[in-house]
């Protein structure tokens, strides 16, 4: 996704990250997003209603805005590298590349998932948004390994991929250890490398 040009552009992009910033602190104020109203989300960021609605479709999509800017820079990664590494190769360098710990506070990571958690709703949302995702990627992934995107090979594959980036995440989020962000993609990438029914060696052994 390229990044916004023009003034308008510009001015409706920090728009609805202003809305998304609203939706997220209203729903860790009252602690879930189903008692935030699109009124107090509009209000919060300083807009009438209208507008709120005018950019999005739900406090849901509000609050989780910021998906599609890093799938689409994801997106963006991942076709570059596959030019010349595997994939697996390309999908684990490419979310690395991310930069998830510096680009974004690290408590409101946690808020935001727990949110996501505990949210029907917030879950319903973002199964839709890593559909949508898959469904940009796999053109991607069938290029790649020379197959057609209805093979259950490439599928297979980006569905591995997808767990592994956002469970990786998820699992550095709630325990980050003394391992950085990009360590523990590694890790999970390798995982599926050496063969994941295969469980790693306890340690001390």
């Amino acid at each position: 996704m390229a990044e916004p040009t023009g003034l308008r552009e510009r001015k409706k992009a920090a728009t609805k990250a202003a809305l998304s910033d609203a939706a997220l602190r209203l729903a860790i104020a009252k602690e879930g997003i189903e008692s935030v109203t699109a009124d107090e989300i509009a209000a919060e960021a300083g807009v009438s209603t209208r507008t709120f609605h005018n950019y999005f479709p739900s406090k849901e999509a509000a609050l989780l805005y910021d998906f599609h800017e890093t799938t689409g820079r994801l997106l963006a990664g991942l076709r570059e590298r596959a030019r010349t590494q595997p994939i697996w190769d390309a999908f684990r360098d490419a979310t690395i590349d991310m930069h998830f710990d510096e680009k974004f506070d690290i408590d409101e990571m946690r808020c935001r998932e727990q949110l996501i958690h505990s949210s029907p709703s917030l879950i319903k949302e973002q199964s839709g948004q890593f559909m949508e995702l898959f469904a940009e990627a796999i053109d991607i992934v069938a290029a790649s390994t020379g197959t057609s995107k209805d093979d259950l090979y490439p599928r297979l594959l980006l569905g591995a991929a997808l767990v592994t980036m956002k469970s990786s995440t998820e699992h550095w989020l709630t325990d980050p250890g003394d391992r950085t962000l990009a360590e523990t993609i590694t890790e999970a990438f390798t995982y599926f490398e050496r063969g994941i029914t295969q469980p790693p060696p306890l340690p001390g052994n």
